[in-house]
């Protein structure tokens, strides 16, 4: 009896540790569990205070701006009042200036510059620093017209290797891993070429069979040697895809007092690279729409027109290919700065979620369409920073919604100029991307 006694005793005890263990691992799962659920929280919290508050905040010169973040966030900022005036009830000292970005903030600046303040969280918390950079009150004239663009990249870009049968009937492919898409060509045996011709050229003068050429690859000047092959036609080749230029079809976006002008809202790239083209030289034509190529999901619609080139169609020249569009100066008549149809610029706190209009040029003339601002990221680092949805009735039945070359078209608001088109969704067409104005002037 004894016996079983302990046999059973120890079974009982043993199911009592074994719920206890049980009760532990539960207890730690819920408490995991809660610091997922509060760490997944903090993060999208985290991240929703960042699209609100921007790293760079534009400020024009002795001009009031209310901004109302509605974060808990607090603010110091270093600069006196007399300087910059940042103020909602917040305590000010001498060399210090208090603020809580939980209410609207008033800020005017009387001096030109960039002003730094540091961001707490709830007031303890290094958070950020954001910079207030104040520049001159600006006007520009919205254009919408559609124009022709003639680029000469600075260099001429590889867009890839192909095989060359030689004279003696057999195949080489001598440029294979030694050159890549994308690579831009400077030199050819030390001597600067500019055009496809002058790279022919030189391969035939040289009648050895090494061949040393200077490459930009990825921002690094190389060299590269490889062998001259004597093809079937009697010529000498290295085997490769060469581009030197490249045109279409874009909207100027704004002209300023001194006609300089913007357009695009995102760099030209080579079209079968993607590599943004280093710009030598730039020329801007008239340009004439003839038909829309309607967009659909999937299959994003397409201006198609010509383009009046040569020197005496030239009515501008690229000074600049960047990521956020080119500029350059126009004196064409038509195009040219005209006080009466400027407006002011609106920075990105300016802008909200809601109707705005768009100009843009897919007929005869510039014409007014209307859009929808849905989303709004002003931390954005590329030129996405709003979605744009196309309401305009007329523009829907017409195009589609956005084409390729409406790229560049102004995005008007409250009567301000605050952005350009960029991008078209393709699965969408009747949404896009937008560029904040401050980005391209």
């Amino acid at each position: 009896m004894s016996l079983k006694c302990s046999k059973h005793g120890r079974s009982f005890f043993s199911k009592i540790n074994w719920r206890e263990r049980d009760r532990k691992i539960y207890r730690l799962c819920l408490i995991l569990l809660v610091i997922f659920n509060l760490g997944a929280v903090g993060a999208w919290y985290w991240q929703h205070m960042d699209s609100k508050v921007p790293d760079h905040i534009y400020l024009f010169q002795n001009q009031n701006v209310e901004i109302d973040f509605s974060v808990p966030l607090e603010g110091h900022c270093q600069e006196t009042k007399d300087v910059i005036a940042i103020t909602n009830g917040g305590k000010a000292q001498e060399r210090e200036q208090s603020f809580g970005l939980d209410r609207p903030v008033s800020v005017m600046a009387s001096s030109l510059g960039s002003y730094q303040a540091e961001l707490k969280l709830f007031g303890i918390f290094h958070y950020k620093y954001i910079h207030f950079d104040v520049i001159e009150e600006a006007k520009v004239m919205p254009s919408g017209k559609a124009v022709g663009l003639y680029i000469q990249s600075d260099g001429i870009m590889v867009l890839g290797t192909s095989k060359i049968i030689g004279k003696d009937g057999f195949t080489y492919e001598p440029a294979k891993e030694i050159l890549q898409p994308g690579d831009v060509i400077y030199k050819v045996e030390e001597k600067q070429v500019g055009t496809i011709d002058q790279v022919v050229e030189l391969l035939q003068r040289e009648k050895r069979r090494k061949v040393t050429l200077e490459v930009m690859r990825g921002g690094t000047k190389i060299q590269v040697k490889l062998d001259k092959i004597l093809a079937k036609d009697g010529e000498y080749k290295i085997g490769v895809w060469l581009r030197e230029d490249t045109e279409g079809i874009g909207t100027l976006s704004f002209v300023t007092e001194n006609n300089q002008f913007a357009a695009l809202g995102h760099g030209i790239t080579d079209i079968d690279t993607g590599k943004l083209i280093k710009l030598s030289r730039g020329s801007v034509y008239p340009a004439k729409i003839e038909d829309i190529k309607k967009g659909k999901a999937g299959s994003p619609g397409e201006l198609i027109g010509s383009v009046s080139l040569g020197d005496a169609n030239c009515i501008g020249k690229i000074g600049s290919n960047t990521t956020l569009g080119i500029t350059g100066s126009i004196d064409g008549k038509e195009y040219t700065y005209r006080k009466e149809k400027a407006l002011p610029v609106g920075l990105k706190q300016d802008v909200h979620k809601g109707k705005a209009w768009i100009m843009c040029q897919i007929g005869e003339e510039v014409e007014k369409f209307e859009v929808e601002i849905e989303e709004i990221n002003v931390n954005s680092r590329d030129n996405k920073g709003m979605v744009i949805r196309v309401t305009d009735r007329a523009l829907l039945k017409r195009s589609g919604g956005i084409v390729q070359g409406m790229s560049g078209a102004p995005v008007i608001q409250n009567d301000k100029v605050v952005g350009a088109i960029t991008h078209v969704f393709v699965n969408d067409p009747t949404g896009g991307y937008a560029t904040f104005m401050e980005n391209m002037i």
